[in-house]
């Protein structure tokens, strides 16, 4: 069964995985394969053109949101 530190971890993960990879293209990929993972009102909003610094702060966001799930857990 999956717990919400589980889920925090994983998502803690993916996150770090995203901010190590070089290619813009792959991280663009992994951003939205993890936003789409998250539960539709927890999801941020993508534009069309996706610059580092936004993926910096999607990432940011998203785990923000997850850390505060977790804590009200």
């Amino acid at each position: 069964m999956k717990t919400v530190s589980d889920s925090l971890q994983l998502t803690q993960r993916r996150i770090s995985a995203i901010r190590e990879e070089n290619d813009i293209n792959i991280r663009i990929t992994m951003l939205h394969e993890l936003n789409n993972l998250s539960p539709i009102e927890e999801r941020v909003e993508i534009p069309s053109l996706i610059t580092s610094a936004y993926i910096r702060r999607a990432l940011d966001i998203i785990q923000e949101r997850a850390m505060t799930q977790a804590a009200s857990a």
